[in-house]
């Protein structure tokens, strides 16, 4: 159960739970004789990867792609030649299905679970059972912020099975927001598995599964655990995804396809997702679990719901009590003088003019300004880079110190910095991630001097992804109030692990990696502190001293416990 410790009047410590069962929240079993189209919408624009298939919604003719019977769900691939009305008459080759379950199922967390069998063994063909995350502009298109192509680091995708015919002894899984896996901070991964019996494994049934939350995922085939990755450093898969079944031909992984093939099946059991309960002790997600009992419709089981009257939409954490996903307070304010400040943004100073916050340079990022509390800030939705120009108004920084920049974000997992003068040359300044509040950075235009002539500054640019909200940006001189730059670094990095086992092996090919960095209260005095690349923190609104409090509460509560045999 979900314990809850009251520590004087200072703090509240939640140890996370870990649930003992599932409860179904979203099944289709195909127990009729057509497809259930209030669950799946037939994808029949769908052309990527140099694939050769046309994909229709024809679940009823003599050559139909989609059939229901005797409890399963066939996907068929056909050979014959098509104009493809998906593709404005382009011909093809072949035919065949894609399902998917957005705007109509659509899951954050929890258990996803199929049971499924291909038929086909021969190159070329490319079955996959998979999430998208539903910002991502796939049919159809509903118009509710469902408008970012994929790849895109501020989008993801996750793989519970993907195999193919001219690699057939194993499956893949994945999770993935660009097209590159490791070693990049992208926050994805990919892992083999190589089934005991070898490819013929493929065309019994099998039950594969995703086990999701927002410090690890982990996939499974027949309840035996291929891979765990530890995603508590990484700021992406935190939105709601909807499932696709397809059968692609050819293309980037199904390779040429063999000419003996006419057709291949996909046949699918169920489908299902499930939410945490400790109301039971069910191990799979299938018919046979309880139905998830929902009364404010947060995707939370009432069981385990800590805050049942939750309004409709909001977003909710794993006992389903709201989470903040944009700033609640303003940035602190500026104390410099004005004097020793040049300001571009923020209402404590004069702001030069005109600047210019969202030139067109081909960005993605999409710009607003809004109010948090009576204060304005610029907010950065869909961030690739975004610049900020003034060009008219160029500014001699020479004399100054530092480049001050308050910025909050919930789901970035890198940032860059660059001060730009005439030239081919940009330089980044990495900014540190502290998800969840502001943070006030003073980079050094020190760092900046090597290529950039501070004598005709004239535009900055932010590199990241996620969504970011900025305040204060302004370049300042150092006074004998403000001498951060002395103080010593405060700065951890930490980076994400896997770990498999199974009957059959696992090769994983990716890790994860952020860094994170301690900040001070804004509550009392700052005590700045130092990043690796030499900029300056100060005054994070974390309430840093409660939650050291908070910690060493509960480590005594803990030491307590154990020696006076206390449960």
């Amino acid at each position: 159960m979900f314990k809850r410790v009251l520590i004087g009047a200072f703090c509240t410590v939640f140890i996370q739970p870990v649930y003992a069962g599932w409860e179904v929240s979203w099944i289709d079993t195909f127990s009729g004789d057509r497809v259930n189209w209030q669950n799946w919408t037939a994808q029949t624009n769908a052309n990527y990867n140099n694939e050769v298939q046309c994909y229709t919604d024809d679940d009823t003719s003599a050559l139909r792609n989609y059939e229901v019977s005797d409890g399963t769900l066939k996907i068929i691939a056909r050979k014959g030649v098509v104009n493809c009305a998906g593709q404005n008459g382009r011909t093809r080759d072949w035919t065949s299905g894609r399902l998917n379950s957005k705007d109509k199922g659509e899951f954050l967390y929890g258990r996803i679970e199929t049971r499924l069998r291909f038929d086909e063994l021969r190159n070329g063909t490319w079955p996959a059972f998979w999430a998208l995350e539903n910002r991502i502009s796939e049919q159809p298109i509903a118009g509710d912020n469902d408008n970012i192509n994929w790849p895109n680091r501020g989008a993801g995708e996750i793989d519970i099975w993907e195999w193919h015919g001219n690699n057939g002894n194993s499956y893949i899984t994945a999770f993935h927001n660009t097209t590159r896996y490791a070693g990049s901070n992208t926050c994805g991964a990919v892992a083999y598995y190589n089934y005991p019996g070898g490819a013929q494994d493929v065309q019994g049934f099998n039950v594969y599964a995703m086990e999701w939350t927002a410090d690890e995922i982990s996939f499974l085939i027949n309840d035996t655990e291929v891979i765990r990755y530890d995603m508590t450093n990484c700021g992406f898969y935190e939105e709601p995804m909807f499932l696709l079944l397809n059968v692609a031909m050819g293309g980037t992984l199904g390779g040429p396809i063999d000419n003996a093939i006419e057709q291949a099946t996909l046949e699918v059991d169920y489908v299902a997702h499930c939410v945490a309960t400790d109301a039971n002790n069910a191990t799979r997600c299938n018919e046979t679990t309880p139905r998830m009992t929902d009364a404010d419709n947060d995707g939370i089981s009432d069981s385990v719901d800590q805050c049942p009257s939750t309004i409709s939409g909001t977003a909710v954490n794993a006992v389903g009590c709201a989470v903040v996903t944009e700033p609640q307070l303003p940035a602190p304010e500026p104390t410099l003088p004005a004097a020793s400040v040049i300001s571009l943004y923020g209402e404590t100073y004069d702001n030069i003019t005109p600047v210019d916050f969202n030139p067109n340079w081909g960005q993605s990022t999409q710009v607003s300004e809004v109010l948090i509390d009576n204060n304005s800030a610029l907010k950065y939705t869909n961030l690739n880079y975004q610049g900020t120009d003034f060009e008219n108004s160029k500014q001699d920084v020479s004399a100054y110190d530092y480049l001050s920049i308050d910025y909050w974000t919930l789901n970035s997992d890198s940032l860059s910095v660059y001060l730009i003068s005439p030239g081919p040359q940009e330089l980044p300044f990495s900014l540190p991630i502290s998800n969840g509040e502001w943070a006030t950075a003073q980079i050094p235009l020190s760092h900046y001097a090597q290529i950039v002539d501070l004598t005709d500054t004239f535009q900055l640019k932010i590199a990241g992804q996620g969504t970011v909200y900025l305040d204060n940006v302004y370049f300042a001189r150092s006074t004998s109030d403000n001498t951060a730059a002395s103080n010593p670094t405060t700065n951890t990095g930490t980076s994400g692990s896997s770990s498999g086992s199974s009957s059959g092996t696992t090769t994983n090919t990716a890790t994860n990696s952020s860094g994170t960095n301690t900040t001070s209260t804004n509550n009392t005095p700052s005590t700045n502190t130092t990043n690796n690349n030499g900029s300056t923190l100060v005054g994070s609104k974390s309430g840093g001293s409660t939650t050291l409090f908070c910690l060493l509460a509960m480590l005594g509560i803990l030491m307590h416990k154990r020696n006076s045999g206390l449960d």
